[in-house]
């Protein structure tokens, strides 16, 4: 498309606000960043299989770590060849967000944490990568790189809606 070949047309803001340039951020560093984003994911998914005492909600916590991996996976694919640009992400409906966590307090993960607090910090985190992932959306609106994040955007919040799900199934449901 000949009005994006000029890429310092297309704008986005960083986490203080400022406008930024794709030019400034470059198309590497957007994914270099997704790409520790997912690699954090994956670490907190890790530990929180670590604190699982129900091993349905282990085999739900491997099928997070693996999809995480997964995406890390297709970033780094498309930091190599950016022919995979439409190779990640979902093609499904919008995601529900349940909104289960959205009220509870943000606290630190500490050392100890037990699961309920590892789902609550776990899907208020998603919730957070979802934002991230679709202000980058709207900032590439109309790239395929747009897509690429509209459609991450969308299973990260696909990943928040599976872990107030299994909130409200192993923690509400005790109480």
């Amino acid at each position: 498309m000949e009005r994006f070949k000029n890429l310092e047309k297309v704008m986005l803001s960083n986490h203080k606000g400022e406008v930024l340039s794709l030019s400034e951020l470059n198309w590497k560093a957007i994914l270099e960043a997704a790409v520790k984003v997912e690699e954090q994911s994956i670490a907190l998914y890790t530990m929180a299989l670590e604190n699982a005492k129900y091993p349905s909600s282990k085999v739900f916590l491997k099928q997070l770590v693996d999809e995480e991996r997964g995406h890390k996976k297709k970033l780094e694919a498309i930091m190599k060849d950016r022919t995979k640009l439409t190779e990640l992400g979902s093609h499904g409906d919008t995601v529900q967000d349940l909104k289960i966590v959205d009220m509870l307090e943000d606290t630190p993960l500490s050392e100890g944490a037990d699961y309920e607090a590892i789902l609550v910090y776990a899907a208020k985190r998603e919730k957070s990568t979802y934002d991230y992932y679709k202000t980058l959306a709207l900032g590439l609106k109309g790239t395929k790189m747009g897509e690429l994040f509209s459609k991450l955007a969308q299973e990260e919040l696909g990943h928040k809606n599976k872990l107030e799900k299994e909130y409200d199934d192993c923690v509400l449901t005790e109480n």
